[in-house]
């Protein structure tokens, strides 16, 4: 099964019509959801922080929203990012100025999981050994 990690970028823009890069998330959302790309996986870093965003900008009920969709979606996985990655995004963090933490975290996720993919609009992941940034409805597989 092919797999690639989601971005709260990406979630975000999907998400928002005043995002600059609406269009695009919408287009990796919908590829995901219609099984055209990769299982996208949400990890608890980008879950909070979408929903986070959502619920301040847009409303309650369209975060909640969003979550079901998530949940119930066949080709999105939500994974919770295991303590045991907590030293690795803890030394990602301090070795890529720029990389903030939430995003170290995500990063020490994928080498856990051996996902190299991830679908983002944060050029900050282009400068990562082994992390190959998508900003685009593309199927790397």
């Amino acid at each position: 099964m092919s797999r690639a990690l989601l971005d709260a970028t990406a979630l975000i823009a999907a998400a928002d019509r005043d995002d600059a890069d609406h269009q695009r998330g919408l287009e990796i959302l919908r590829g995901i959801d219609y099984g055209e790309l990769p299982d996208g996986v949400i990890t608890n870093e980008a879950l909070l922080e979408t929903l986070n965003f959502v619920e301040e900008r847009k409303g309650h009920d369209r975060a909640v929203d969003l979550l079901d969709r998530f949940v119930q979606g066949a080709h999105f996985e939500l994974q919770y990012n295991p303590k045991k990655n907590f030293g690795l995004g803890r030394s990602l963090f301090r070795g890529y100025p720029g990389l903030n933490f939430g995003d170290s975290m995500q990063t020490a996720f994928m080498e856990s999981e051996n996902i190299e993919y991830i679908y983002s609009f944060d050029d900050d992941f282009d400068s990562i050994d082994g992390v190959t940034r998508l900003n685009s409805a593309v199927n790397p597989y």
